[in-house]
């Protein structure tokens, strides 16, 4: 048996030079340091790009936009110095939730909307959650202080709200996305929790940094103190120190660059004990030097809403309208919007939403021509839960809520151009529905994954083809009745498009397809594509070559 030889055949390719792990290792962290060096000065360049045209007035500034939506109620700080600061480099910003409960209802979106827009616009966004602060509760514009929460509700609550917050910001970069702000690389988040650092926090030490800044004349001549002791139960001494915990957590942050704080306007006064903590400290030796070159601390509060009716908004019959769809389902929270008074309705739109503000504008203007369509009401249903829940389950809740009110053609079809981007419309050319059975349809609709996908709905009763209950001329007066495809021919189809070329497809309770049937001509023309159309034209071209 012949031995195993060491020598490289020569008919074999000539060896590369050896290069060791380590050196390996070395190039590989060289290159990607050098990409990221590279992707940093393109972020740079196009920040400055940006900002010129802020400073020609090309382009609005990031802080008019928030006035122009009405985000802002009060400004802690110069509102000139603040504008150009925000136009000039990329900042953090930062607002903060206590797990009081396990899910964001609808009040905390407000705050965390101005963080967003800061996000899509290249600054540092940090979702802060209260884990310590949570064991004390803010008194802020309470009475009655927050019953004690046991060990076990307050973890649970911290980790169902994490994962609420985490799910709330993919969410948001979808939905930005679909806004025309597509996703930076030089965007940068961040979820923390408070406890990793206030847990560290040595009481001797918070007292001699924060507690020597408190004067204690303008701390009990608050508005939350004086009416707790006077109306209330009292003030405990932690809740006392509750706003000098959060100004704790600012200057923790603003030693990372975070100059800004959103909250409520029932934050002012913390945000103002925090900028008053970050002035305090800032110059002691301590500090380091790049935190001794910002230019300071800036808050920023949101109005307090309440419906046209006073209402707190965000609460449905005194209950709160959650974020976790376990907790309000998104057909609850589309019925809840779609509910709000005219007199409400812009305003949520330009909160709320990314639309711009002459869509807004338009939509009203169609609102005010006839109010009984509700059209400004079911958009901003539509463009919450696809903001909150995302694009296939504000869909499926549309639909929901269309087929609980037994529609006609009409009133899906203005729906579906009220949609900015439907996902239940669509264009099929003649070819590939004239004569076709049923499960092919479903196929080439999107409907189905494959003609035997389709053909195992339609022979499992799970598809339905709408039909008008009304004989009359006008087709889109009657009510659609959905009957089962299973047993309908194509040439049932045939005659059904004889009347109208909109068919109305569903699979399931709520998957629904407004299929407008075109010439092939003019489906090439517009450039449009369905499941199966290129395979059609090749086996049509070939037989007719």
């Amino acid at each position: 048996m012949r031995g195993p030889t060491f020598w490289r055949s020569r008919s074999l390719q000539p060896l590369k030079p050896y290069v060791c792990g380590d050196c390996v290792s070395r190039l590989g962290l060289r290159r990607s340091s050098q990409n990221a060096v590279a992707g940093s000065n393109d972020a740079a360049k196009s920040w400055d790009e940006q900002a010129q045209k802020t400073r020609a007035g090309d382009r609005k500034s990031l802080l008019t936009i928030l006035e122009e939506r009405g985000y802002v109620k009060d400004l802690a700080g110069d509102r000139n110095a603040l504008d150009k600061l925000l136009t000039d480099k990329r900042i953090g910003a930062y607002s903060g939730i206590d797990p009081t409960a396990p899910s964001l209802h609808l009040g905390h979106l407000l705050p965390m909307m101005v963080l967003f827009w800061m996000y899509i616009y290249g600054h540092k966004a940090v979702s802060i959650i209260g884990g310590a602060t949570a064991k004390i509760g803010d008194p802020t514009g309470r009475l009655i202080s927050r019953q004690e929460m046991d060990r076990n509700t307050r973890s649970s609550n911290l980790v169902s709200l994490h994962n609420c917050v985490r799910g709330m910001w993919k969410s948001v970069e979808r939905y930005a996305e679909r806004h025309g702000y597509p996703k930076d690389k030089a965007w940068s988040k961040s979820i923390q929790n408070n406890s990793v650092w206030l847990g560290k926090l040595n009481i001797i030490d918070f007292l001699s940094d924060a507690g020597t800044v408190a004067r204690m004349g303008a701390m009990l001549g608050r508005d939350t103190v004086k009416n707790k002791m006077a109306q209330g139960d009292g003030m405990s001494y932690a809740e006392f120190t509750y706003p000098l915990l959060q100004a704790y957590d600012w200057w923790h942050l603003y030693q990372s660059g975070v100059q800004v704080q959103i909250g409520g306007s029932d934050q002012y006064g913390n945000i103002v004990a925090g900028i008053d903590l970050i002035k305090h400290l800032t110059p002691r030796p301590s500090t380091s030097p790049e935190t001794k070159q910002l230019s300071g601390p800036f808050g920023l509060t949101v109005p307090l809403l309440t419906t046209a009716a006073g209402a707190k908004f965000g609460k449905s019959a005194g209950n709160a309208i959650w974020l976790d769809k376990t907790m309000t389902s998104p057909f609850e929270l589309y019925g809840f919007l779609v509910r709000s008074a005219d007199a409400d309705v812009e305003r949520y739109l330009k909160l709320f939403t990314f639309l711009p503000l002459e869509h807004i504008a338009a939509v009203m203007a169609e609102h005010e021509a006839d109010p009984s369509q509700r059209k400004a009401q079911h958009l901003l249903a539509r463009e919450v839960v696809d903001l909150v829940h995302g694009t296939e389950e504000a869909q499926n809740t549309q639909n929901q809520h269309t087929f609980s009110r037994r529609p006609n053609l009409q009133s899906l079809q203005a729906e579906a151009e009220n949609s900015k981007d439907s996902l239940n419309r669509l264009y099929l050319p003649q070819s590939l529905v004239q004569g076709k059975q049923p499960a092919r349809i479903l196929y080439h609709a999107g409907l189905a994954k494959s003609n035997s996908d389709g053909t195992r709905m339609v022979n499992s009763g799970g598809a339905y083809i709408g039909s008008q209950t009304s004989e009359q001329e006008a087709a889109t007066e009657g009510e659609l009745e959905f009957r089962s495809l299973k047993g309908v021919t194509s040439s049932v189809i045939t005659e059904m498009m004889e009347k109208s070329n909109v068919l109305v497809l569903r699979t399931g309770k709520w998957n629904v397809k407004l299929v407008e049937v075109i010439s092939d001509a003019e489906f090439e023309q517009k450039g449009l594509s369905a499941p199966g159309w290129e395979e059609f034209k090749e086996a049509r071209d070939a037989s007719s070559s």
